[in-house]
């Protein structure tokens, strides 16, 4: 029997919070890199080239990549993105609202402690602390990386290859089984070195940025953040974020792609977006040199993109990310936070800084209902 929308948002509510974090988390993920999918996959392709990135050309090779390869290859790779985002974006949003009720729960008993012995004991802030926000997002996103990476590095790889319209083109496990058979576990995730030293401080601020600022709108206006708010809160996070951890990032890809996958040639795409003039032709051809069994270190990635480009090589699409960043951290901040509050149950709903404000700093209430049973008792579990 098919179940009324109204009848399974009740049915998802029974669920525990942590299960309901992950649904939120990962459906949030997936629809923010559904609708920036063909940025990313331009923004991989400038990344791994030598060509000289500008933002004008974007629409250009957007539309080269439509005429050689057809519509669907402008989103080529997101069926490994859509596998790897639901539960990369959901473990994240999962621990770190872990990590945000476990030490809400602890300035509140530790306020009550207080209170008791001190009546006159002022009233705490509300909410974490820039360190407190910091440390959970550096460990929700370091997290979801270990869990996720070998999904990501076919994600990066299948953005590179040309797609075919004439003959098979690689699927997503013929790419990951490839990886696994040239280097054994370790070719599964090759470049999670950058990846952890990026997404420390990339997820680190992207959830202190976010959290301070809603926090401080709270604060100011006395209410919950409205759709816009957390929009723009979501933005300016992964505006800030993203430009920080961005040499990082671009050092990832390319130890994801060179040396393991064609990135030159008729089965790479990289010709679409041009090719540039190298500092070091010779060092440059060496490099991309397909060897999947021994591809070059992260040294020798960093090296080459060095006497490639300079220093300018390291934020090529920069100016792309602070376009489609804010757009996909926007969204997926408003989408979790809009399905968390629909999957919220009574009790939940009451931690919201309005009605927290009035009722943890005041009397503490003597009966417990039995909604607030069920939350304790599946806290508990």
């Amino acid at each position: 029997m098919e179940l009324k929308p109204s009848t399974l948002t009740e049915e998802l509510i029974k669920l525990p919070k942590e299960i309901r974090n992950l649904l939120a988390g990962g459906m949030a993920g997936m629809v923010a890199k559904s609708v920036v999918a063909p940025f990313d996959r331009i923004k991989i392709l400038y990344q791994i080239s030598s060509a000289e990135f500008h933002i004008q050309n974007v629409p250009k090779v957007a539309l080269k990549i439509y005429r050689t390869e057809g519509l669907q290859a402008l989103w080529k790779g997101n069926t490994a993105t859509m596998i790897r985002v639901f539960p990369y974006s959901g473990i994240q949003f999962m621990i770190f609202d872990r990590c945000k009720t476990f030490l809400l729960r602890e300035q509140e008993m530790e306020y009550i402690q207080l209170k008791s012995i001190d009546p006159t004991t002022p009233k705490p802030t509300w909410g974490l602390t820039p360190m407190q926000s910091l440390m959970s997002g550096m460990l929700a996103g370091a997290s979801s990386v270990c869990v996720t990476y070998p999904l990501d590095l076919t994600r990066a790889q299948l953005a590179v290859l040309r797609r075919k319209n004439d003959a098979p083109n690689q699927r997503f496990y013929q790419v990951i089984a490839k990886n696994y058979t040239n280097r054994g576990l370790p070719g599964l995730f090759r470049g999670i070195t950058p990846t952890m030293m990026g997404i420390l401080p990339y997820s680190g601020i992207a959830y202190a940025v976010n959290e301070q600022t809603k926090r401080r709108i709270q604060n100011m206006t006395g209410r919950d953040v409205t759709t816009v708010e957390r929009m723009v809160c979501g933005g300016l996070s992964g505006l800030i974020a993203q430009t920080i951890a961005y040499p990082l990032e671009v050092t990832r890809r390319r130890m994801q792609t060179i040396g393991i996958v064609p990135t030159s040639g008729t089965d790479a795409a990289v010709d679409s977006v041009g090719k540039g003039s190298s500092r070091a032709g010779a060092a440059e051809a060496a490099i991309r040199t397909v060897h999947p069994t021994k591809p070059p270190s992260m040294a020798a990635i960093v090296k080459e993109l060095y006497a490639e480009q300079g220093i300018p090589g390291f934020f090529k699409g920069v100016t792309l990310n602070w376009f489609k960043g804010p757009i996909a951290f926007a969204i997926s901040f408003t989408v979790f936070d809009s399905i968390q509050s629909t999957l919220s149950t009574e009790s939940e709903r009451k931690m919201r800084l309005p009605k927290r404000r009035n009722s943890f700093l005041g009397p503490r209430k003597t009966t417990t209902t039995e909604e607030e049973k069920k939350t304790a008792s599946s806290s508990s579990s």
